[in-house]
């Protein structure tokens, strides 16, 4: 059917263009399936490519959490390492004043400190032989 523009009516009849018609609605079909297609072809690629991007974000955030981890624990490792140090420092010191201090006295006694550890080794083994 097409319209006659000099006596404005419509010529041919409804069934004379059926296959006119029957062309459009295959071509309108085959159009619409390929560009439906191609935009699911498209969607899922773009779909695709956001979950990639979403899960390098999540894996990321994982790696920087775990490193944040670590370097508290290494500085918690350090810091526990440092104060174990002082105090066996501390501890040295003190012994080191003590064994100074016994010795001092010793010597103020009028006995010599060797002596002393001598006295030590004598009693251990009297202690030894009694046994």
């Amino acid at each position: 059917m097409w319209f006659n523009q000099k006596s404005l009516e419509w010529s041919g009849g409804p069934i004379r263009g059926w296959k006119t018609g029957l062309i459009f609605l295959v071509g309108g079909a085959v159009t619409g399936a390929a560009t439906g297609k191609a935009l699911d072809f498209y969607c899922w690629r773009i779909e695709q490519r956001l979950i990639r991007i979403e899960k390098e974000r999540v894996d990321q955030e994982t790696q920087e959490r775990e490193r944040l981890e670590r370097e508290k624990f290494e500085k918690a490792k350090l810091e526990q390492e440092a104060i174990e140090a002082e105090i066996a420092e501390i501890k040295r010191i003190q012994r080191e004043a003590a064994i100074e201090e016994e010795r001092l006295w010793y010597e103020e006694h009028g006995q010599d400190y060797a002596d002393y550890a001598d006295y030590e080794e004598e009693e251990d083994e009297e202690d030894e032989e009694d046994e």
